[in-house]
């Protein structure tokens, strides 16, 4: 058998093609140098998503000495920024910060992109509850008051939201926990509920806490309630639903980051501390407390089993809440 020997030179090329293989699959694990990692936040600026994208890429860009922005693609209750990073390749340079509003889209039948099968979760980056307020001039001052108010005159008393969001649903919860008839009138958004709110022409504005906060300390409505399983740190003299007898009327909108469906673990992980650190960064940390915005963190394990729990809870409450055919 004929041996063919190799030049030194020969030996040298193949040995290094060799490391150049080799070294591929961890190339593949870290993220490219001079790219940047983009948050994609699925609503306009200034909203919470937004808030909480810009509040991480600052101090994700120290910690993972990569340059991380933040791109706003709303609409479709945040389908279309979620549907973009699906479809993105998975390399940890593009994520989504979504919330509850991806979970009903999902669990209305809504959503472009399925929160298990297209995405991989890195984890928790935050939380809100929702509140209850009522004008000053409605005389229910609790809202034991304002079931029976609702009781004694069924189909009178209206509540803000908008089709397929959180205060739509909330409404409707309540109408059935309590056993009431109130109507949703449907707005836009929910801030643009709040006129109407303080002129009595609603009598129910479910907004976010961090909405809410300025108008009921500045005394112009009451909060009756937030959708915690405890009271806030922000308004601790507000009660729970649940407290008050409403043990299903919890709902908090977490805030999370995920990634591209097919993400290596090792990229997941280091997103994961670079945000939890984040997280904890004292302008984070303060900036969360004067908004209202709860502390809410976990890692990937987490994120999947919330997700999985959330879309089974939401799908069950959206069968409920549709109209009896």
């Amino acid at each position: 058998m004929r041996v063919m020997k190799l030049s030194r030179r020969a030996a040298v090329a193949s040995a290094m093609a060799g490391v150049a293989t080799a070294a591929v699959p961890a190339r593949a694990q870290d993220f490219q140098q001079g790219k940047p990692i983009t948050i994609v936040a699925p609503f306009g600026p200034g909203t919470t998503n937004d808030i909480i994208a810009r509040l991480l890429a600052q101090d994700m860009t120290v910690t993972l000495g990569q340059s991380v922005i933040v791109e706003n693609r709303p609409g479709a209750t945040g389908n279309i920024g979620a549907d973009y990073v699906a479809k993105s390749r998975p390399d940890g340079h593009t994520l989504v910060i979504a919330s509850l509003s991806n979970i009903i889209n999902q669990a209305t039948g809504n959503a472009t992109a399925n929160l298990i099968n297209d995405f991989t979760p890195v984890c928790f980056v935050g939380g809100v509850l929702y509140a209850m307020l009522v004008p000053n001039e409605l005389p229910a001052k609790n809202v034991a008051e304002l079931v029976e108010l609702a009781s004694k005159e069924p189909g009178k008393l209206n509540f803000s939201g908008f089709i397929g969001g959180v205060p739509q649903f909330l409404g409707e919860m309540l109408n059935r926990a309590a056993r009431i008839n109130t109507v949703m009138v449907p707005y836009k958004s929910t801030t643009d509920a709040l006129p109407d709110l303080l002129t009595n022409r609603i009598q129910m504005w479910f907004t976010p806490v961090a909405s809410g906060v300025p108008v009921y300390n500045n005394k112009q409505a009451r909060m009756l309630a937030v959708t915690g399983e405890k009271r806030t740190a922000v308004v601790p003299d507000v009660p729970t639903f649940k407290e008050l007898g409403y043990p299903d009327m919890v709902a908090e909108v977490a805030f999370y980051l995920l990634a591209p469906k097919g993400t290596p673990q090792p990229i997941v992980d280091k997103l994961y501390r670079a945000a939890d650190k984040a997280m904890q960064s004292p302008k984070a940390l303060e900036s969360f407390r004067v908004q209202g915005i709860e502390d809410k963190r976990g890692g990937p394990a987490e994120l999947a089993a919330y997700l999985a729990n959330e879309l089974r809870r939401w799908g069950e409450i959206v069968k409920l809440s549709a109209p009896a055919k």
